[in-house]
């Protein structure tokens, strides 16, 4: 201690290696208390070094040493009674080891006594499952090779109903015929035909029986409205395997409902519907155009209705429908041989469906076509004999997509429909006669007169019908024979009108019955081959209207000889040396002009006033008007050349070519504002 407190001149890191105390106290200092180890040896020391004194730092090592004794014995103790507990489950363990051998022994020689008839009984099971396996495979055989009481019953006894069981043990029957063609491939042929012979018995009888039963169904089917029961459809589906029973159930079908349909037709044209109503359409003979319409439509539902009841019956959907549709039909055969590999094929149901159709609709084709040509026969008026070839060329297609267009009423329809439009034609020919036969005199207004206003309106409304029409355009009439059967007689008839009048009057006629009939025309894309013909035609006249005009123009302006001789004379000659157009003629010319610069052309203005059209009545008028201008620049520049000798030529022509212009312009507006 003394030489700590004794001051050092050695560095502290050199006494450091040299006291121990000062090595002592430098690992206490450095020794960290955090340590976990360090803070559970002081806790530790603190349960019995309750006081800091001399005797207990001396007697510190001891207390340590007998408290590690004490732990030490104490954990001997506890691991000497944990030892005898061991030694007794030793024990235990060595008896039980003991008593297993001792079992082991018998049962092996309880096994060496036993083997034998544990091998016996491996031997049985063995073919205890074998048999399983065959009584499983024969049950399935029978199941699938055979039917059952309750099948052969259904199947063939009479009495019992044709519903579902019977389909279900029908189709069970086909599936066995199936199968035993796969038989029939493999080195089980014997089983196969003698299966397929005792079968066939089964076959036929089912079929009779169901045959019998549709037949009975198809005699119920005389109504308006046939309720289709799903037995019914089931029935249809089985019998396309044999083609003989199902055509004849489809000609008892057709039997029925061409009874059915044919007696309902002949009820809606004489007593109609219940109650009366709808009224009968006999009734309606004097209006032709209802009469056929109403005939048709009936026809097209009735049609319509049996095309829906017939593809519930053959269970045809749409998407079947339309991917049978343009598909050419074969005759289903009536009679087939045992031994036909297409016995057993199954017809198409659109063409039974379009076969059952065309019988069943066949019936009415001869009332309709007697009433439908006693309607042409009568020659109605040309406008409703067009609606009435439109209305059969629409149901005509209509019927075409419901029965096909071999069916014999969609024949029917389409004879009717050209037959319609021939007597339509007729009407049309025999018109055009009666038109050029009587020729109208144009009144004094050079309005076109009643014949053509009629045949204009009666053109309206054939065009008007056929272009509402439903029937598509590949499938209309040609219109242009209809067009050329209406209009070229009605042209010629104009033609023939005008003809003793003056040029100026039948040029305006002719423009206003073409202006007539071009805007009957206009409305139509299908007409433009005719409104060329037209155009043309108006292009024609309005040439002559303007050059009568020109001329009237020049006449009553007093200038007209002297524009002749402007245009006959000599090159190489004077033109003031030509007679009448020497100065004093020109001046008292020009007199003539100004006064009818002045004053309104009333003639030439009433003539082009009876133009109805006012587009042509002001195309005439400014062209005329131009025409009479560049006639008068041409006089008023060959009377101021020199070389034609006028001494003063302003003298002679006062007026400029701008002032006649502007004059003229004056009048032409005056004369535009009394145009309608």
């Amino acid at each position: 201690m003394a030489t700590l407190d004794t001051p050092s001149t050695q560095p502290q890191s050199k006494l450091t290696k040299t006291n121990p105390l000062a090595k002592k106290l430098n690992k206490i200092l450095t020794t960290s208390l955090d340590d976990q180890q360090i803070q559970d040896a002081l806790e530790t020391l603190a349960e019995f070094y309750t006081e800091n004194t001399l005797t207990a730092r001396r007697n510190l090592r001891g207390d340590i040493e007998r408290r590690a004794m004490v732990i030490n014995r104490r954990f001997l103790d506890s691991f000497n009674g944990v030892n005898q507990q061991l030694l007794a489950v030793e024990t235990e363990i060595q008896a039980i080891q003991d008593r297993c051998n001792e079992m082991d022994s018998k049962l092996r020689l309880a096994r060496d006594q036993t083997s034998h008839v544990m091998k016996q009984t491996e031997d049985l099971k063995s073919r205890s499952a074998r048999c399983k396996v065959r009584k499983t495979i024969a049950d399935a055989f029978l199941a699938r090779f055979t039917l059952s009481d309750e099948e052969v019953t259904v199947l063939t006894s009479m009495s019992a109903p044709v519903g579902s069981q019977f389909f279900e043990a029908l189709k069970h029957l086909q599936q066995i015929n199936e199968d035993c063609k796969a038989l029939l491939i493999t080195e089980h042929q014997k089983a196969g035909l003698e299966i397929m012979e005792s079968m066939a018995l089964y076959q036929e009888t089912a079929y009779e029986k169901l045959f019998r039963w549709a037949q009975g169904e198809c005699r119920a089917m005389n109504r308006d409205f046939p309720e289709v029961t799903q037995p019914m459809k089931e029935a249809m589906g089985a019998l396309k395997r044999r083609p003989v029973l199902f055509q004849t159930i489809i000609d008892e079908i057709s039997h029925t409902r061409r009874s059915a349909l044919v007696r309902s037709f002949i009820d809606a044209l004489t007593r109609g519907g219940p109650d009366g109503y709808p009224r009968p359409i006999e009734m309606h003979a004097h209006d032709p155009l209802r009469y056929v319409g109403d005939m048709l439509a009936t026809l097209h539902q009735a049609a319509a209705n049996d095309r829906e009841m017939l593809e519930g019956l053959f269970n045809v959907s749409q998407e079947s429908r339309r991917a049978n549709q343009g598909r050419p039909s074969r005759p289903i055969p009536d009679v087939m041989d045992e031994n036909d590999p297409l016995r057993e094929s199954i017809i198409p149901e659109e063409e039974a469906i379009a076969q059952i159709l065309d019988k069943n609709m066949e019936g009415t084709c001869r009332p309709l076509r007697v009433r439908i040509e006693q309607v042409i026969a009568a020659q109605p008026p040309p406008v409703i004999a067009f609606k009435i070839v439109n209305l059969l060329q629409f149901y005509g297609t209509m019927i075409d997509k419901v029965l096909g267009s071999g069916a014999e009423l969609a024949v029917t329809v389409r004879d009717m429909a050209d037959a319609a439009f021939e007597s339509f034609m007729d009407t049309l020919r025999a018109q055009a006669a009666g038109l050029l036969s009587s020729i109208q005199i144009p009144a004094d207004d050079l309005t076109p007169p009643p014949a053509v206003k009629e045949a204009v309106a009666q053109l309206k409304e054939i065009m008007a019908s056929y272009d509402s029409s439903l029937v598509t355009t590949d499938e209309k009439r040609n219109i242009m024979e209809i067009l050329s059967a209406m209009l070229d007689p009605l042209l010629e008839m104009c033609v023939l009108g005008a003809a003793r009048l003056s040029v100026l009057d039948n040029a305006i006629y002719m423009v206003n019955c073409l202006h007539m009939i071009q805007s009957a025309l206009s409305h139509y894309a299908f007409t433009a081959a005719y409104m060329q013909l037209i155009d043309s035609q108006i292009e024609e006249q309005e040439e002559v209207l303007v050059t009568e005009q020109y001329q009237d123009m020049l006449s009553q302006a007093g200038i007209a000889s002297l524009i002749e001789s402007l245009d006959v004379k000599p090159p190489e000659t004077q033109l003031s040396i030509l007679p009448n157009m020497d100065a004093p003629s020109v001046s008292r010319a020009m007199a003539n002009l100004d006064t009818f610069l002045c004053t309104v052309s009333v003639e030439v203005s009433s003539s082009l006033a009876k133009i109805s059209s006012s587009r042509i009545a002001q195309s005439v008028t400014r062209r005329g008007t131009k025409m009479f201008i560049d006639a008068y620049a041409r006089l008023y520049g060959a009377v101021g050349d020199p070389v034609n000798g006028y001494e003063n030529p302003r003298s002679v022509m006062p007026r400029t070519v701008a002032e006649v212009e502007t004059l003229l312009a004056a009048t032409e507006e005056e004369f535009l504002v009394t145009l309608p």
